[in-house]
């Protein structure tokens, strides 16, 4: 029979570390796939979600082993700039990572999922896939793009057992987003607490961040079957950011 497999994108740190972790507990052989090795000695092929051929042949290397059940598109990256002055490769690279790295894995697993007639496609997009704020074109044009293409995929594969869904979080408590915290605390001279209400959660409703784990928590849900009917749908995890 195999293993059950759930491949994550961008898991060897952050959102996606949490969520590797947390198929690995309900038993999944979880595998990142990502540009570095992920900690602990956890499964990982090195893959660059924008390199059809690559994403193919790490498909075929798993499905020697079992059936890939779960795919979440979480890995990313960020650049910041006024519309006039933004990069065209800066533009390129983040469409090519967010958006179109998410169809290259989907499109890829697709058709064992639809052989199987079982499938659970998680979709990380951001509450930017939703709303907008400045200096952040691609990265919200991205965002928003995987939305759209959820939908379509929903429609595509729903009746083959295949489900796609996105979540949006907000500002996650990860490595990276302390890292962000701390730059601010030097640039304004505030406190660890004073940027996070002042800068970061002053438009939402709930004065916290999101940790990692919650946004597992949902991917959790979002993958089994208490969710067969939930599809093309979009769950914001942002403490209220938006509303």
């Amino acid at each position: 029979m195999g293993k059950k497999i759930a491949i994550v994108t961008g898991g060897s740190s952050g959102i996606g570390l949490a969520i590797v972790n947390r198929f690995k507990n309900l038993g999944y052989h979880a595998v990142s796939w990502d540009l570095k090795q992920a900690p602990d000695n956890l499964p990982f092929q090195k893959c660059d979600v924008t390199n059809e051929e690559e994403v193919q042949n790490n498909i075929r290397e798993l499905q020697e082993i079992g059936n890939i059940e779960v795919l979440v598109n979480n890995c990313g990256l960020q650049f910041m700039s006024p519309v006039e002055e933004f990069p065209l490769d800066k533009w390129k690279l983040l469409i090519d990572v967010l958006l179109t790295g998410t169809f290259i894995c989907s499109k890829a697993v697709i058709p064992s999922m639809k052989e199987r007639r079982f499938g659970r496609i998680i979709n990380i997009s951001s509450i930017h896939g939703k709303i907008a704020s400045p200096f952040k074109s691609a990265y919200i044009s991205a965002k928003h793009g995987v939305l759209g293409f959820s939908k379509v995929v929903a429609k595509e594969t729903g009746e083959f057992g295949i489900t796609i869904n996105s979540i949006c979080p907000g500002f996650v408590d990860t490595p990276l987003m302390r890292n962000q915290v701390k730059s601010q605390m030097e640039l304004n001279n505030l406190s660890e607490e004073e940027v996070l209400q002042k800068v970061f959660l002053k438009d939402q409703a709930v004065k916290k961040l999101t940790s990692p784990e919650q946004v597992a928590d949902l991917t959790e849900f979002l993958a089994s079957t208490k969710a067969s009917t939930i599809t093309g749908e979009a769950y914001s995890i942002s403490g209220g950011w938006g509303i």
